[in-house]
């Protein structure tokens, strides 16, 4: 167990004051005398911990609170806010037309409820005058150094949600056939978008991305390609310009094949906020020219080789830039540093793309 976890674990049972608790898998195991691991028990109470955080965290008083309580229930683990992501929405729950609750969740509602009769639910509920609401969010990407390397970071991924009444559940022009179209129904009757309640925090996902990436499945060669894009990063001059969880988090994704094997995947997204510079490659040159194009480019990022990794995952930097700056550097130009000319012949012998 790393130091940090170690400490984490302390906290949990110093600091906060609680007992560890089991799920009722783990309990069944302690009873047929199996192994439970400390770090099992440590993640399910951290996640306990985080939702209830979120929980009691006004959206009202701005992110800066919501460091302040993680400052004090983790204060091993410095947390900042890296990337916020907005501008999304997902279907809420239920409202009657009165504006009282009838559901949170409208998939759940409608699997009980319609048991498959279309028909009687609209005859049941047609009247009711329901109202379906919509989850405005934003998505707060933080993070925590645990340790030197590019892959030593928690990722904390937590919601700010806001609920606002969105549309009729029924359509009279166009009845249901089926759940889904009422989940993602093709046309609507609009209602006054109207908050059903406070903006709230919700915690997603808390992930020790070393751990992560240690476990994660080499499926279409994914897993090598993004731990060779954070290995570049480090033996690069990008590394000395800060870490990379300051630059780039980690989009994570989990499901399990047609074949039943499960697939974890990571894709590098950019901190970055701003406009991303877009070199077309028919502008790709030699000389000091393209050397001013690249550090040009740079500057506008905030470090050294950010063209490198932009070329990895953004279609604003095309691929023909390394054989321009390959072959400027193999002839008479040196502009860039040694440890950078070595990352891009080693991607020059052995390309690869995230």
């Amino acid at each position: 167990m790393s130091d940090w976890k170690r400490r984490t674990v302390q906290s949990l049972q110093g600091n906060w004051n609680v007992k560890l608790t089991m799920t009722a898998a783990q309990t069944q195991r302690v009873e047929k005398n199996q192994t439970v691991e400390l770090t099992d028990l440590v993640t399910d109470k951290l996640g306990d911990r985080l939702d209830g955080i979120c929980n009691f965290t006004s959206v009202s008083a701005g992110n800066e609170h919501l460091l302040e309580n993680l400052s004090q229930t983790l204060p091993d683990l410095s947390f900042t806010v890296v990337l916020t992501r907005g501008g999304w929405h997902r279907v809420g729950g239920l409202m009657d037309k009165e504006g009282a609750r009838i559901s949170e969740n409208l998939v759940e509602w409608l699997e009980q409820n319609a048991d498959g009769d279309m028909a009687h639910l609209y005859t049941e509920y047609a009247e009711a005058g329901c109202i379906v609401t919509h989850l405005h969010g934003k998505t707060h990407y933080l993070v925590a150094r645990t340790g030197d390397g590019p892959g030593d970071f928690g990722e904390l991924g937590i919601e700010e949600l806001q609920e606002l009444t969105d549309h009729q559940l029924f359509n009279e022009d166009e009845l249901p056939d089926e759940i889904d179209d009422l989940i993602e129904p093709v046309s609507v009757t609009l209602v006054e978008q109207q908050p059903v309640a406070d903006p709230r925090y919700v915690f997603r996902r808390m992930t020790v991305i070393s751990d992560y990436l240690q476990k994660m499945s080499d499926k279409k060669n994914k897993a090598n390609a993004i731990k060779r894009f954070m290995e570049d990063w480090s033996r690069s001059s990008a590394g000395e310009y800060g870490a990379f969880s300051d630059h780039w988090v980690l989009g994570l994704r989990e499901y399990t094949d047609a074949y039943g094997q499960h697939v974890m995947l990571a894709q590098p997204v950019t901190t970055h906020t701003g406009e991303i510079p877009r070199l077309e490659k028919e502008q790709v040159c030699h000389g000091s020219t393209l050397a001013n194009m690249i550090h040009g480019f740079d500057r506008d990022m905030g470090y050294p080789m950010a063209w490198y990794f932009y070329m990895l995952t953004h279609s604003n930097v095309p691929y023909q830039l390394v054989e321009a700056i390959h072959n400027d550097q193999m002839g008479a130009y040196d502009y860039l540093p040694a440890k950078d000319l070595k990352v891009l012949i080693d991607w020059y012998d052995k390309p690869y793309g995230i």
